[in-house]
């Protein structure tokens, strides 16, 4: 792998995901692997998913789907269709990996299990990305990102106390699950090349969320206590407004005197209003901190301070005295972030069809040789339908009828 220019030009991807699994897909894509992304013949439900390119909605403008189906080939394909799965049967004789989505059984029901592909591909590494896996008491249900992020305890460790579960924004559990999938098949792939022997990865969502949870199950397993969030607690990452927005203050942890002295010698360089009442040994006191009257103290106190400043001043003056402070960065902070600027993060890129440019973020990883880059758009509709058949071998007039037969969709030229 890696080995044809600096890039992954050597490895063919199957990719027949939707709303879950296209992320792993891409992070081959961007490093120069050649993606062919097929659709059900009606669209990928991606499409659908807002938002959309300037608020228009439009099978071509969804922000989402443009985003995650960048770099690679499209074609739309019926799989309930024989000859669909003839053609898909010989799309994965020239694949090295196949990434799927499908309902656990789906392809199994159609005559594509991964015991029939690896006979006509022995090569083959097939990666099914599922809500909850391929086997098991729950391999059935039907799953959303929801349900995964749920059921795998990632909502439950947001909430504080008796408070009901939050739920982080967009398919953090998708994304969960694609990383892994992405690593899993690498693996994989690896071993293929080895030795010649392909194999089938079983990615589920919920596995995939309960790796994110650090010490929560261990908790429970040593001390029979529910892991959630430290709640109202003076100094202890809470977060305060400002001038300009939020910031997240850790003062102090534990009892560590240490870390909270130079949290007083700030406040006090700074002039602020009553900062001597933190020079006092009753804040090393998490029970203190933890009370009412100590957190409204603080709160009160420091917050006087962080209205009057925006977020950029407090983060640089919090850091210059060695504290633990940041800024909670909105979209616009993002895309004018200095860090993000140098490492030139942001991605823009032209799309005819939009008669537009999209600004897409870059890549999860910089590497010493392999490049990555974001080089075309995600497929129109049926796109390269007729570029990917006539590579496998079908003429002009085939990929015409099986067009009229609604085996595949060819885009207008």
């Amino acid at each position: 792998m890696g080995e044809n220019g600096g890039s992954l030009s050597d490895i063919r991807v199957l990719d027949f995901t939707g709303e879950l699994g296209p992320y792993a897909a891409k992070m081959y894509a961007g490093l120069g692997a050649d993606v062919i992304h097929l659709e059900p013949i009606d669209g990928d439900p991606l499409r659908k998913c807002g938002p959309f390119f300037k608020g228009i909605p439009g099978r071509e403008r969804g922000l989402q789907f443009l985003y995650y189906n960048a770099d690679k080939k499209g074609m739309p394909l019926d799989l309930r269709n024989e000859k669909g799965r003839e053609i898909f049967v010989e799309l994965c004789r020239r694949a090295d990996l196949l990434l799927e989505s499908f309902t656990p059984g789906f392809l199994e029901g159609v005559g594509l299990s991964y015991d029939v592909l690896s006979t006509v591909n022995p090569k083959l590494v097939q990666t099914s990305i599922t809500p909850f896996g391929q086997f098991g008491p729950y391999s059935k249900y039907p799953g959303s990102d929801l349900t995964c992020s749920a059921l795998g305890g990632f909502l439950f460790l947001a909430g504080v106390g008796n408070d009901k579960p939050v739920r982080a924004s967009d398919n953090q559990a998708y994304r969960m699950a694609e990383a892994y999938a992405a690593v899993g098949s690498s693996i994989a792939l690896y071993f293929a090349k080895k030795t010649g022997i392909g194999q089938f990865v079983d990615v589920a969502g919920i596995e995939s969320v309960g790796m994110a949870l650090e010490n929560a199950a261990q908790f429970w397993d040593l001390e029979g206590t529910n892991r959630r969030g430290l709640g109202r607690i003076a100094g202890g990452g809470i977060i305060h407004p400002c001038k300009d927005g939020y910031v997240v203050v850790v003062a102090i942890m534990g009892r560590n005197k240490p870390m909270w002295e130079p949290f007083v010698k700030w406040m006090k360089e700074e002039a602020v209003d009553e900062w001597e009442i933190f020079d006092d040994d009753k804040w090393i006191d998490v029970d203190y901190r933890a009370s009412a009257e100590g957190y409204e103290l603080f709160c009160r106190i420091f917050e006087r301070y962080s209205m009057q400043h925006e977020k950029a001043y407090i983060y640089d003056k919090g850091q210059a005295h060695r504290v633990a402070v940041s800024p909670v960065s909105d979209g616009k902070d993002l895309l004018e972030n200095p860090q993000l600027k140098y490492r030139n993060f942001w991605k823009t890129l032209h799309h005819d069809t939009l008669q537009g440019d999209v600004v897409y973020p870059g890549a999860p990883y910089e590497f010493g040789n392999l490049k990555w880059e974001l080089r075309n758009p995600a497929p129109s509709f049926g796109q390269h339908t007729a570029e990917i058949l006539a590579e496998c071998g079908y003429t002009k007039n085939d990929i015409t009828l099986l067009a009229k037969e609604g085996v595949v969709y060819v885009a207008e030229s």
